[in-house]
């Protein structure tokens, strides 16, 4: 069985490595019959060995021993990495007949087979899916969709679908966090725009534990809680919600892949964390502040009823089917 080796990035977060999934599907949807290992600096491989598009991992963080991992009947190396020579190095050296990567202004991009310009201002994982459409060209969304629909599959309990969907935490710290009096008055607006019925479903993980209080003190009948619940109940339940807003948070990637029309909360621009499209909007503080709190519910209110209008023909789709 021939064999193509992913170099990941070297970051251990959960974001980091969900924004990898969609290109791992797609990279088994064109070539089912090839190997997969993924090599990362971190010891990350729990993310990864999981997936049925992985046949390994290997925890490298030595020079040698990324060229070790490197087969010889590997036929395609891809570098997810945004800057480093290294890695076209290996797949010269190795003369692997196809070697994906960004370029970057560095003096080893001729040595790519296949390159793409590295845009900071765009969104980790769609950048990761063009990478490889240099290959063969597909349908990016669908791609990063049916990657989250098979994360959802794997749940093991049935899941309470809802109408919105708030993703309220922030692993990085409260900096990122917008704030549950914020996200309780939201919705209080949202049901003025979308039905006094409608039902909205909070996230929370480990690190909540204020904001799991302070919702469990409201205690709202509209308001539902999701705690600490695995990757596929969350894929599930923000594929078939009508909106989601998020906070800067690892879940967040798994809203974005689905297509789901969507508002990201960020306390200071960052594209590269924010796949922009006709149905989502990025909401930051005003200019000249990087405090998160000082985002108006107003702001997001009018941002979800733009993401709402603006649905894009592939969101359409996916919520007929």
């Amino acid at each position: 069985m021939a064999g193509i080796v992913v170099f990941i990035r070297s970051m251990h977060a959960l974001g980091d490595q969900l924004v990898g999934y969609p290109l791992l599907y797609q990279l088994h949807q064109q070539y089912p019959n090839h190997r997969v290992t993924v090599v990362a600096h971190d010891p990350v491989g729990n993310y990864y060995t999981q997936l049925p598009w992985v046949h390994q991992f290997v925890h490298a963080t030595m020079a040698a021993q990324k060229y070790r991992s490197i087969a010889k009947d590997t036929e395609i190396i891809i570098a997810l990495h945004h800057s480093s020579e290294l890695y076209s190095l290996l797949g010269a050296i190795k003369r692997i007949p196809v070697r994906l990567g960004f370029k970057n202004k560095r003096a080893t991009d001729f040595l790519w087979t296949h390159r793409l310009p590295k845009d900071i201002n765009q969104y980790i994982g769609l950048a990761n899916l063009q990478l490889l459409g240099q290959l063969h060209p597909f349908d990016t969304g669908q791609a990063a969709r049916h990657s989250m629909a098979w994360l959802a599959s794997q749940k093991n309990t049935p899941v309470e679908h809802t109408d919105v969907v708030f993703m309220v935490g922030g692993g990085a710290g409260a900096f990122k966090r917008w704030g549950i009096a914020n996200y309780t008055a939201l919705a209080q607006r949202l049901q003025h725009h979308l039905g006094p019925n409608t039902t909205f479903t909070c996230i929370l993980g480990p690190a909540e534990t204020s904001e799991l209080a302070q919702l469990q003190q409201i205690n709202t009948p509209h308001l539902r809680l999701m705690v600490s619940r695995p990757l596929a109940e969350i894929a599930d339940l923000c594929l078939n919600a009508k909106l989601i807003v998020a906070n800067d948070c690892g879940p967040s990637h798994i809203a974005q892949n689905t297509g789901t029309p969507y508002v990201g909360l960020f306390n200071e621009p960052n594209p590269e964390w924010f796949w922009q499209r006709p149905n989502t909007r990025a909401v930051t503080p005003p200019q000249g502040t990087i405090d998160i709190q000082s985002v108006s519910i107003e702001c997001v209110e009018a941002a979800c009823c733009n993401a709402l209008k603006n649905i894009s023909n592939e969101s359409k789709t996916a919520m007929v089917a």
